[in-house]
């Protein structure tokens, strides 16, 4: 198990101490020069002060407490206390006698030529000085530490509380449509943090919607497509067991290769449409681009011209207009129109346009595909725009799933599909896209 970090709280407990320490250990420092120095000019003043009144006085080796006094007149000893003082040289000195240190002061005095004064005051060492304030430095010392550090501590606490909170929040998230974590008040840092774990929770549930609703769609998908191709499997199956175990005549034999034909076209149109399905659940809005509809609308409609050369296939307007989105999928829903107008409507004319339409709040692009076919029945026009629903012509093959890739890009875009009457007679299919990325030139 790895070992434990301290925490914020502590660190900063133990910080506090250690600063405290140092910030005492320096004044002690400081304070113990200030006061042997103090001591040291003190005792010096003493010794100043009482060799001038001796010297002063009448009797030079007056008999006081606290000091010690030798005079000298030519170097010999005229009168001393019972310590005698060494002979020293005007001024102030350090002499030890009989181990015993003391601070002398000598200076000169009235009376006989080359008489001098010496009078000492016992000097105590530094440690006798110092020891009584170390041992209150010390103490204030140790107790300075101890605040600081529960100082820091509390502080520290108070400090750390929102992110304490943010802990407690974080553990309470799952994935089940819990809400995003309340904002966190207390320290910037803090506060950052809590913003940038709410922003980082509402990328991951909507990464996840998506994943949830790319799952159930692909779900979905596998479940209509297994019942959608059962059947045509089934059939073909059927048919290359006659084959296999039936002699057959030629009529026979191209019958039910005709139906393996159809039935194989079927499938492969089932299976390609599923894949453009899919590839539209895989859309990023990050895919998307500016791209001109009608110069879209243009290109399709000469294509289709060449490859259906009975059928009149035109394009109303010839203003460009830009909108943004994806030209691919705009492409797939308008191909999947004309070919739904082509197969279903047997339609002989088909026009492609494309709008602006100004609202207050909003503006639309309108892509209608209006043909001049059979049309389709008010009772069906919902329901084909589902997965894998038909029309009423029954006789033409079809995947099911036309219509239903166009409302999906219709969706992934923002807009809806609606089936109305057409003025050509037929059917209008119109995709309208509620958008602002939209410009007529």
């Amino acid at each position: 198990m790895p070992k434990r970090s301290l925490s914020v709280r502590a660190r900063v407990a133990w910080a506090a101490g250690l600063a405290a320490a140092l910030v005492v250990l320096l004044g002690a420092g400081l304070a113990a020069v200030t006061w042997v120095t103090n001591e040291y000019q003190q005792r010096d003043r003493r010794v100043d002060a009482v060799a001038e009144a001796l010297a002063g006085s009448g009797n030079p080796i007056t008999r006081g407490q606290g000091y010690v006094a030798t005079l000298r007149i030519d170097d010999t000893v005229a009168e001393t206390t019972p310590v005698i003082l060494p002979a020293t040289t005007p001024g102030l000195s350090t002499a030890v006698v009989h181990g015993v240190t003391y601070r002398v002061r000598t200076l000169p005095v009235a009376g006989p030529g080359g008489a001098l004064l010496s009078v000492g005051v016992r000097d105590n060492p530094t440690r006798v000085l110092v020891g009584p304030l170390a041992r209150r430095l010390a103490l204030a010392g140790a107790l300075a530490v101890a605040l600081a550090a529960a100082l820091g501590w509390w502080f520290a606490g108070r400090a750390v509380r929102p992110l304490r909170q943010l802990i407690t929040q974080t553990r309470t998230l799952t994935s089940e449509g819990v809400p995003a974590p309340a904002p966190v008040r207390g320290a910037a840092e803090a506060e950052e943090l809590s913003r940038a774990i709410t922003d980082m929770w509402t990328r991951m549930t909507i990464a996840q919607e998506r994943t949830r609703s790319a799952l159930d769609s692909a779900r979905g998908f596998a479940a209509a497509a297994a019942h959608e191709l059962r059947t045509p499997l089934t059939a073909m199956r059927t048919d290359l067991d006659m084959l296999r175990t039936q002699p057959l005549g030629q009529p026979e034999l191209d019958e039910i290769l005709g139906d393996l034909i159809r039935t194989q076209r079927r499938v492969e149109s089932t299976v390609t449409a599923l894949g453009h399905l899919a590839a539209g659940e895989m859309m990023r809005p990050e895919d998307r681009i500016t791209f001109d509809v009608t110069e879209l609308f243009d290109r399709l409609a000469q294509e289709d011209a060449r490859t259906h050369p009975t059928v009149r296939i035109t394009t109303r307007g010839d203003q460009p207009l830009l909108m943004t989105g994806w030209p691919d999928g705009i492409r797939l829903a308008a191909d999947n129109l004309v070919r739904n107008a082509l197969t279903h409507g047997r339609a002989t004319e088909i026009e492609l346009s494309a709008t602006v339409v100004d609202h207050a709040d909003r503006r639309r692009i309108e892509l209608c595909v209006d043909d001049n076919g059979v049309g389709l029945p008010l009772t069906y026009r919902e329901r084909v725009l589902g997965r894998f629903e038909r029309g009423p012509h029954p006789q033409v093959s079809g995947s099911g799933l036309g219509l239903a890739l166009v409302a999906q890009q219709a969706a992934l875009h923002g807009g809806s599909i609606t089936l109305t009457d057409s003025p050509l007679g037929g059917l209008r299919a119109t995709l309208k896209i509620d958008t602002t990325d939209v410009t007529a030139r």
